[in-house]
This record gives C-alpha cells, sequence and structure tokens, in this order.
C-alpha cells in the first residue's frame, strides 16, 4: 500500500506542531481615517501563538466583516490550511461596513445606475483607504510579512478588481469572489481586463461566480475566459465557477481556493517530500528533500517570506526516515540540515539527539540533547522538559 507522508505526520509529528485548540477571536482596532473623513473600525485576529512568538506573518484583509458568520469562517478556514501545509499561518483583518456600504464598494454609476443607486462611486476612495491607512496601521501593531492578500465578495469583488487595476501590486494575491460585474451593464469587464492587461507589477488574480447568480456568473465567466489567453508575465490568473451555489454560498468555497492559488508557489503540501511512498530509498529522499527546500526557496522569495523551508516540514521527514522507512542515518543527515537550517530551535537538537540515539551514537546524542536543553531554557521552548528527561536517562545509564 502507499503511504503518504501527510498521513504518516498524524502518527511521528511531535507535540511541538500540534496546533492549539482554543477558539481565538479578534480585536478590535479604532481608526480615524483622513480619507474617508471618518472614523471607522477594522477586526485583527492573529494565528495561534501569536502573542508567545516573534514570527512575522502574511496578511489577509476580508472585506464586509459585519457578516461575523463569513468572518468567522474566514478565520477558521485561513487556520485550517495553514494545518494542512496549503498557505501559512496569516493575520486576519475584516473591514465591517461603513454606514453607506453601497458608497464604498462601488464604481462611480451611469445610466440607470446613476438613478438606482444615487450615493454610489466610493470604491476608489474606499480602495485608497485600505491600501494607504487599515495595511499601514496593522503594519505598525502587528508583526506582519510583506505578502498582503485581498479578498471581497460581491461590491466587495468590484472594490478587489479597482485595487488590482488601479493600484496594481499593492496587494501580492486579490481575490474577487462573485464580483458584481452587471454594474454599468457589464461594462466593467473591459475596463478590468484592460487594466490587467496593463499591470506591470506581479499580482495573483483569482475571480469566482456561481451558477445561481446569473447576472454575475456571465459577465465573471467572459472576464474569465478573457483573461485565460492572457500572456502576462506580471499577472498569473485563476478562475473557478461553482454550478451548485447561489450568491449567498460562494464566499465560502471561493476563499479557500483564492488562497490555495495565491500561495500556491510555497504549498508544501505540493512538494516533492510529500509524493514519497512507503518503498523510498536514501537517494530518493534526500533528492526529494533538496528539491523541496530548492522549490520552497523559490516562490517564497516572490512573497518576500522566509526562504527556508518550514522546520516542522524538514522536521517529519526525518521522522519518517528514523520511525517509518527505519533509516536512522539518513534522519541523521535530514536533522542535521535542520540544525544548519534553524540554529535557533531547540526542537532540531533535540531530534537529532533522537536520530543520533537510533544510530547507535549515545555520546553525540547526549551532547544534543543537552544542546537543546541550553537552547530551549534561553528561548522558552516547550521542548525543553523532554530534552531534559531523554539527557537524565541517558547520563543515569552511563554511570
Amino acid at each position: 500500500m502507499r503511504l503518504r507522508p501527510v498521513i504518516l505526520l498524524a502518527v511521528f509529528s511531535s507535540a511541538l506542531s500540534a496546533q492549539d485548540s482554543t477558539i481565538k477571536l479578534w480585536t478590535r482596532e479604532p481608526i480615524h481615517s483622513a480619507i474617508l473623513n471618518q472614523d471607522r473600525v477594522v477586526y485583527v485576529s492573529t494565528p495561534d501563538g501569536y502573542e508567545n512568538g516573534k514570527d512575522k506573518f502574511p496578511v489577509l484583509v476580508i472585506l464586509d466583516a459585519h457578516d461575523q458568520p463569513q468572518f468567522r469562517l474566514a478565520i477558521a478556514n485561513v487556520g485550517f490550511l495553514a494545518s494542512r501545509g496549503t498557505i501559512p499561518r496569516m493575520i486576519v483583518v475584516g473591514i465591517p461596513n461603513g454606514k453607506d456600504r453601497t458608497h464604498d464598494l462601488t464604481p462611480p454609476a451611469t445610466g440607470n445606475g446613476a438613478q438606482n443607486f444615487p450615493t454610489a462611486g466610493g470604491a476608489a476612495k474606499f480602495a485608497d483607504y485600505l491600501i494607504d491607512e487599515v495595511v499601514p496601521l496593522v503594519r505598525r501593531k502587528y508583526r506582519t510579512l510583506p505578502a498582503t492578500v485581498l479578498a471581497g465578495h460581491s461590491f466587495g469583488g468590484l472594490v478587489a478588481l479597482e485595487v488590482a487595476t488601479r493600484r496594481p501590486g499593492a496587494f501580492t494575491g486579490v481575490i474577487a469572489m462573485s464580483p458584481a460585474l452587471w454594474w454599468n451593464d457589464s461594462s466593467l469587464v473591459g475596463t478590468y481586463y484592460d487594466g490587467l492587461v496593463k499591470s506591470a507589477k506581479p499580482q495573483r488574480v483569482f475571480i469566482t461566480s456561481g451558477g445561481y447568480e446569473g447576472d454575475i456568473d456571465r459577465p465573471t465567466t467572459r472576464l474569465a475566459l478573457r483573461l485565460d489567453s492572457l500572456k502576462s508575465s506580471t499577472i498569473a490568473f485563476g478562475h473557478r465557477r461553482y454550478p451548485d451555489d447561489s450568491h449567498g454560498l460562494t464566499p465560502a468555497p471561493s476563499l479557500v481556493d483564492g488562497l490555495r492559488f495565491v500561495f500556491e508557489p510555497i504549498a508544501v503540501s505540493k512538494l516533492p517530500i510529500y509524493s514519497l511512498g512507503q518503498g523510498t530509498d536514501s537517494a530518493a529522499l534526500a533528492q526529494a528533500l533538496n528539491e523541496s527546500i530548492r522549490q520552497y526557496a523559490a516562490g517564497a522569495r516572490t512573497f518576500g517570506m522566509d526562504e527556508r523551508l518550514p522546520e516542522e516540514q524538514i522536521n517529519d521527514t526525518g521522522y519518517i526516515a528514523l520511525r517509518f522507512l527505519k533509516k536512522p542515518a539518513l534522519a541523521v543527515w535530514v536533522f542535521r540540515k535542520n540544525v544548519e537550517l534553524y540554529p535557533e530551535s531547540a526542537n532540531v537538537y533535540d531530534s537529532l539527539g533522537d536520530g543520533l540515539l537510533e544510530a547507535g551514537d549515545t555520546t553525540e546524542a547526549k551532547a544534543q540533547f543537552k544542546r537543546a536543553v541550553e537552547v530551549g531554557m534561553r528561548t522558552r521552548h516547550p521542548v525543553t522538559l523532554e530534552s531534559a528527561r531523554k539527557l537524565a536517562v541517558l547520563e543515569a545509564k552511563s554511570k
């Protein structure tokens, strides 16, 4: 039977990589917008363990956060996808609506739209508010990485496309979920296509529609067909249609698929180490790990992220070699590579000690467990007690 490492990780991953199951609510951040001339508020949800760490994170900005079931689902989906190695852990920033959602989230109206929506036309200023005020606020107060994603639904999808075309590069990824492209008799299909064609800055753009939202589905599909044929060195484009979904349901699958598309270049679940099978030999595992390290670095570079393959992925690969493939020498090689990449982590020394112990090198194993304790005491790493226990057992046996 061919077993995937993703299954094995559930068996062999250490307590270090276990996710905190505590439900985490968001923080309300007041903001006075000089652009909108209003006092507003944004919601900020940080990843589990944020308060006790020093890591920096990409940011997801999601509109219509007054819809709290949708906002809670967004936070939950981000956590779920990150736990599966599909996207990085993220800070989620919710943008609640102001007094006039239609004004904030629509371009200027023409024709009958000008009569039906007399307050329309504030999307450009609202986009500036997001880019020039909200994102800087989050960067000042939270530990962030340059990678930032904007997601909006319906009118919010228009704002997302406004940003992608009018302020290209302001966001690394843009997810337009069921954008209201019926606006102005669907003339924005041409406007947004032309804007994306001229984009000189790299960005990843993903749009969606549902089969039960005809006035949105038809123009969105037209835009997608045109963009599918676009040959661009700067725009990566994706589209998904949900034939069985209505307008109110598309945000759920759209955000998941959009985030997977945006972060596809660094999805660890697609790296070569995840295609290893039961009969893997040492050479194949080493090659897969080296290629995974190379691929991840290339993808992370485009997001301005740490180019090192995450410590947990290397660590789990080492335990697969140790516990499942029964190849301690190979495991030691993997763990040593993790030590080279993450010398500040107590866990890499603890894992190397496990590998050396299985390989029969008790003396060097004791040295690594001791090193794990030293680093762990300094960094308050939770593995410290376990490393100290292992060291005490080995020292007692040597007396």
